[in-house]
């Protein structure tokens, strides 16, 4: 059965659109069959991440009725598969996020992962977005309006009987005015379930179009979303240790 993992955290800019291609492509290199889709409406952004911005069909023109969800769905060269959103204004301007929901049951069956990448705020999309999704993946940064964010995120989930998978704490930079892991938790009220450091890799793999797991396979932050992929997919792995740099990096934190 194909389960719907909406990747939301309320904030915008806390890296939900990394998560998401990360993790998905972590879990298409794992042999899960799975889909990453841009259900941000306003401002798609998944397409630039994976490196092919420009489709000729895309989820505004399945959510208007005019192609069927299959016609709008492409194969990455990395084997993930990819729903993207139009960038035209025109996209924006005429296409409703009523049917969201509707428009995502129609993958069910066939993928065993769709991992949603969710608007950023809680407006009607984001919201269709998370109600339409049997799970969702939180992701914030480790500061009081993100985590605040992420919150109210988490109670809209709850009432709407989609369950909270746990946080990813992205872009941490271990200064003494962060939030710790443990006050995330408390605030939220779900688990902290990966946390993800701040690195100028991270920045390099954005910049050239490519998840980290692709563009540097080896280095920590890869093995980290391979842990995360693998928690959520129930599978057994063990990550490869950080190497001499990272570890003195992590002494001296």
């Amino acid at each position: 059965m194909t389960r719907l993992i909406c990747v939301s955290g309320g904030k915008g800019g806390v890296g939900k659109t990394t998560v998401t291609t990360n993790v998905g492509s972590a879990l298409s290199e794992f042999g899960i069959d799975t889909v990453v889709v841009d259900a941000n409406l306003t401002n798609p952004n998944l397409g630039f991440h994976l490196g092919i911005p420009l489709y000729p069909t895309t989820f505004h023109d399945v959510l208007r009725g005019e192609a069927h969800i299959t016609e709008a769905t492409y194969i990455h060269n990395s084997g993930l598969r990819v729903i993207p959103a139009g960038l035209s204004v025109d996209d924006l301007r005429n296409t409703s996020p009523d049917r969201i929901g509707e428009v995502l049951s129609e993958t069910v069956g066939e993928p065993d992962v769709v991992l949603i990448d969710s608007a950023a705020g809680l407006g009607n999309e984001s919201v269709n977005t998370i109600e339409a999704a049997d799970e969702l993946l939180l992701v914030t940064n480790p500061n009081l309006p993100a985590v605040t964010d992420a919150l109210k995120t988490a109670n809209i989930a709850e009432e709407a009987g989609t369950h909270v998978l746990g946080t990813v704490v992205n872009r941490k930079e271990f200064s003494d005015d962060e939030l710790t892991n443990d006050e995330v938790e408390d605030m939220v009220g779900h688990p902290v379930v990966a946390e993800m450091p701040e690195h100028g890799k991270m920045k390099e793999a954005v910049a050239r179009k490519t998840p980290i797991i692709h563009h540097e396979p080896d280095h920590h932050l890869s093995e980290k979303f391979r842990g995360l992929a693998a928690d959520i997919a129930g599978l057994d792995y063990e990550p490869s240790p950080p190497g001499f740099v990272e570890r003195m990096r992590q002494l001296f934190r």
